[in-house]
């Protein structure tokens, strides 16, 4: 049996989900399993990066994931489910998804990955939960295991292994719930909806110091094994940062310049244009290398400071803890993507 410990600490130390990688094809996984407390976009977006198509028309995969406090978003739900040869159950979803706040009996608090091939197995197990700061961008702790034998595999991986299918066993098939939990999951939003559907065209934006925007699945503009750094933003959002394009501006021309003060302290300059699609296109700073890791998934806030913005890119748990109780309006794009001011 080989054991290894792991922290997310320097730049180049492994992660849970460089393990992850590293033990699946150690195993030539064939079977998986995985027990989250809570799924994000983010981290959706960030397993297919690394593990590719290859995982999902390969390996039958089976997970756990809890929705304890509305944690889970159930656009991760439903793209995970997207895939073949995937099977999603919920813990003891049937009973939270009616709970107000979502607030469980027992808190489902796994974090665990079992991957199985032909004669090997292993397992990584840590705080890491499944989105990308959980999976590589936060300060995580985790364990992996990899059995080379029949007999380490029964001593190491096998009794864990045994209590998971149990969990599998007795939580609710995800098709149960999922339309239940994605609407009372909006609702929690709606004391705060506009009933304006876009942006004021007539209204001067420049007082609203702090602005955010649901980011989504981004668009892979950097190639498919680099997160991109592109969102469309409604027609009119440019007036958030200052701007104030003429009508008629021609497609695909750039609107302005936005300097982001990121993570890492840098100032990073980018444009803001009109896009083909007469939305507007805001080009973000490359994210794995200023601090962000990857948006897809996240809520971009953006707070005005002189001539530049800060710049945050939160998982929607932690922006409603810190902001959700300041958010003046929320407001509908098209695709449900959601934005706003924040008081």
């Amino acid at each position: 049996m080989n054991l290894d410990t792991f922290i997310h600490s320097e730049i180049d130390s492994p992660t849970t989900i460089s393990e992850i990688k590293r033990i699946h094809n150690y195993v030539s996984t064939e079977n998986f399993l995985g027990l989250y407390a809570y799924a994000t976009q983010s981290g959706v977006a960030l397993f297919e990066q690394e593990l590719g198509d290859s995982f999902w028309n390969t390996v039958d995969s089976r997970w756990v994931f809890g929705i304890d406090y509305g944690r889970t978003q159930p656009q991760a739900l439903r793209k995970i489910s997207s895939h073949k040869n995937v099977d999603i159950r919920v813990y003891d979803g049937q009973w939270v998804v009616d709970q107000e706040g979502f607030i469980p009996r027992r808190d489902f608090h796994t974090k665990i990955a079992f991957m199985l091939g032909k004669g090997s197995g292993g397992l990584i197990v840590g705080s890491g939960n499944f989105s990308s700061n959980g999976l590589c961008r936060s300060v995580e702790a985790g364990v992996s295991v990899h059995a080379i034998d029949a007999l380490s595999f029964q001593t190491s991986i096998a009794p864990a292994l045994n209590l998971a299918e149990s969990l599998w066993q007795n939580s609710t098939p995800l098709a149960e719930i999922l339309d239940l939990y994605e609407e009372r999951w909006v609702d929690s939003f709606n004391n705060y909806v506009s009933t304006q559907p876009v942006i004021d065209e007539h209204v001067t934006y420049g007082e609203a110091e702090i602005f955010w925007i649901e980011a989504g699945y981004v668009t892979k503009n950097r190639g498919a094994m680099h997160p991109g750094n592109q969102i469309d933003l409604p027609r009119g959002m440019s007036k958030y940062f200052g701007f104030n394009p003429p009508e008629g501006l021609p497609a695909n021309s750039v609107i302005g310049e936005i300097v982001f003060l990121t993570p890492n302290g840098e100032m990073i300059a980018k444009n803001l244009r009109l896009g083909n699609n007469l939305m507007e296109k805001v080009t973000l700073p490359i994210p794995e290398t200023h601090g962000f890791n990857i948006y897809d998934g996240k809520v971009i806030v953006f707070q005005r400071e002189g001539d530049h913005f800060i710049t945050r890119a939160l998982e929607i748990d932690d922006f409603e803890t810190v902001f959700g109780h300041r958010l003046i309006e929320v407001k509908f794009m098209g695709s449900g993507r959601r934005y706003g001011h924040i008081r």
